[in-house]
Order: C-alpha cells, then structure tokens, then sequence
C-alpha cells in the first residue's frame, strides 16, 4: 500500500451540500499481472460490514484479521472488488495488510465505508464522496470510476444508509436509496454500475425477497451470535445488505451476473465469535 492514503485527503463536507466532490487519486506503480489471474473469467465482488463498532471483549484485531483471512482465502489470485465498512482502527490493519489494494474512504474520522480495488487490476480514474442532504448521522455515497484490466468501464458505488427504526431514518433511507439508483441510472451508457452496501432496508420499505431461503437474510440474530439479544421467542433478522447491477449498453462487453452467496459464516475459533454480525455478500460475474 502507498504510503499516504487516499482516505488521509480530507474534506470538510457539509451535509447540506448536495454538490459532488471530486478526487483525483495520486499515480500508482502497477505490477505484473499473476498468471492466475490472466486466466481467471470471473469477476467477484465481496461486500461486507465488517462491525468496526463492535469492542467487545476487545476482539476488533481479531475479527479484522478474520476478515482479511477470508478476503485472501478466496480474492488474492481473481478478479475483484471490496466494498467494506470501517472503524478507522480496523482500516489502518486491513491497509498494513493488504498491500496489493488501493482503498478509497468515504470519511477520515468516526465510521465510514471503503472501496478496496486490486491495483493490478483496476486503473482508477477518480473517485466522488457525495453528501446525503438529509441525514442525520454524516451518511454518505461514495464512487469510484475504474477502468478494469484496461478494457472495462465500471462506476462502483457503495453506502451505509440511515441506521433507526424511527419514521423520520425510514423516510432518509429511501431518500438515500433512491439517490444512488439516480446515480445508476445517470451513469453513462456504456459504463457498468455496481452498487451494494448496507442499507438498512426493511422489507416493508422495499417490497422485495430473497429467492434462496438461505441467504435471505445478510443480519440475521437466529443463526449470528455476535450481538447479546434478550429474548428467547422472538430474534430479528434482516436482508440490510444488498447489491444492485446496472449493464452496459455496449455489446462488446461480456459481463453478466451469476450467483451469490454468504460469507463470514463460521466462527473465529479464539473468540468464539463471527467476524461480524453481518454477513458478506460475495457475488459471481461471467467476463
């Protein structure tokens, strides 16, 4: 990893500032391509909060170097992309030991998301930090615009939504969503979008369900004993965490949504505990 990060840019943004903010990303030294990854076909992107909130029994090294474990069990020779929510703790050990990705951060203080892209992999050309007008809680979205394997032009998108069960954080939450759909949307033609995060949707909010029983819910206090919950009869769950797809128009580009599945499943023998109570989603593309 470079030794000024791009996270280390700081910007004073007022959250009533609906302008977007761009970035030009510091020149990188790009290294040989692995011939495993010449030959991979398929592009994987894996989002994941990470729960850089959660100190207790002081496990945070811990359940980070678990997460940086599973992103090099199953990303160091593919194709890929991470899209991840931080502490800053827990953002300076995955930088230290994670040297061969750019990260892009949506804040410098306080919690915040990241992108992580391969440096082999990914030319970035900028990157925007755009302010929600209405939150509460400093929540924003952050984009960055990447050429892949200099032949593929794709805006990747990611954002933690309004966090509360209040009317007022629902009515933010699909302001905030419908805000990243726009942007999809008004992202050139022949560009690929990929927009996932933790949303904090309710599926009273967005009508819509998981196909696969098993990975319905991404939250999910049934089967994650991260989190102490009281009761016996009733435990939540929720599909908080989602990931949106928007093709190109171009025909020439081959790139098209397989599977998905959850990560994060098993438990840190140490501690006893997930690296999160979240699970990651981790999705498959044919290129």
């Amino acid at each position: 990893m470079q030794g000024k990060s791009k996270a280390s840019q700081k910007q004073t943004i007022s959250t009533s500032d609906v302008k977007r903010v761009k970035i030009e990303p510091p020149t990188t030294v790009s290294v040989p391509i692995n011939n495993k990854t010449n030959a991979e076909t398929r592009f994987k992107v894996l989002s994941w909060n990470i729960d850089g909130l959660d100190e207790q029994e002081k496990t945070i090294d811990i359940r980070t170097r678990g997460v940086i474990d599973v992103i090099k069990r199953y990303y160091f020779f593919s194709s890929k992309l991470l899209l991840i929510y931080f502490k800053f703790f827990t953002f300076d050990l995955i930088r230290n030991l994670l040297p061969e990705y750019d990260s892009y951060a949506g804040n410098s203080e306080s919690y915040f998301v990241v992108i992580l892209t391969r440096r082999e992999l990914f030319k970035v050309q900028n990157f925007e930090i755009i302010p929600y007008p209405g939150t509460n809680i400093g929540r924003n979205l952050l984009i960055v615009h990447a050429m892949y394997k200099n032949s593929i032009e794709i805006d990747l998108m990611t954002s933690h939504h309004e966090s509360g069960t209040e009317e007022i954080a629902s009515k933010e939450r699909m302001k905030q969503l419908k805000l990243c759909f726009k942007h999809m949307t008004d992202a050139p033609s022949h560009r690929i979008a990929l927009f996932g995060g933790d949303l904090n949707i309710r599926e009273k909010e967005l009508q819509k369900v998981g196909k696969r029983k098993e990975c319905t819910y991404t939250w999910d206090i049934n089967r994650n004993t991260n989190v102490y919950y009281p009761s016996t009869e009733y435990r939540p769950r929720a599909r908080f965490d989602r990931l949106y797809y928007r093709p190109s128009t171009q025909t020439t580009i081959q790139f098209q949504p397989v599977y998905f599945e959850l990560e994060g499943l098993e438990k840190l023998p140490s501690i006893k505990r997930y690296c999160s109570d979240h699970w990651a989603i981790q999705a498959y593309f044919d290129i």
